[in-house]
């Protein structure tokens, strides 16, 4: 699913907990001829800890202020034409929650932005989010199996109507 008015500076890819983010973002690059930004990797870069350590020491609101942050940037520097010195544009891979801050998605939201995932079934994504080590999503890394399919499916379901609901409206 795409939305933004089209402009070919700045892709923003994001999608379901589990879906092929960067894969996706990856192929959009090449095949559009521009660079990949990956998103999470220059916040830990310029904060000098793990997505992970961020949240943990503190909070998701930090964590989206950086998000927040970097996302800015980007498009401050889209709009004084300056992504042209990245291959054409940038492809921006972001985690799968960005879009929960108003101000983070008005700024998305002036571009392109593709959703990864939503091909994908529920037990596909839950395969793929598994073999994440890494994740910030603290349910991920407590509890049986089964109560964390449960938790996934809630964050599926959740996500899937925020995406139709109030993104892509």
């Amino acid at each position: 699913m795409c939305k933004g008015n089209g402009q070919a500076d700045l892709i923003f890819v994001t999608g379901y907990f589990g879906a092929p983010i960067v894969e996706t973002a990856e192929e959009i690059a090449e095949k559009e001829g521009m660079e990949l930004f990956i998103l999470d990797r220059a916040i830990e870069e310029k904060d000098g800890r793990p997505i992970r350590r961020i949240c943990m020491m503190g909070g998701e609101h930090a964590y989206r202020n950086l998000e927040y942050e970097a996302v800015a940037e980007l498009c401050a520097a889209a709009d004084e034409g300056e992504a042209d010195r990245h291959a054409g544009g940038l492809v921006v891979a972001c985690g799968d929650g960005i879009l929960y801050d108003d101000q983070t998605r008005d700024l998305i939201l002036k571009h392109r932005l593709i959703i990864a995932g939503e091909d994908e079934s529920v037990d596909d994504l839950w395969a793929r989010a598994c073999r994440d080590a890494e994740t910030w999503h603290a349910f991920m890394h407590f509890g049986s199996d089964e109560e964390r399919l449960v938790r996934f499916k809630s964050n599926h379901a959740a996500q899937k109507s925020f995406f139709l609901q109030d993104v892509l409206r």
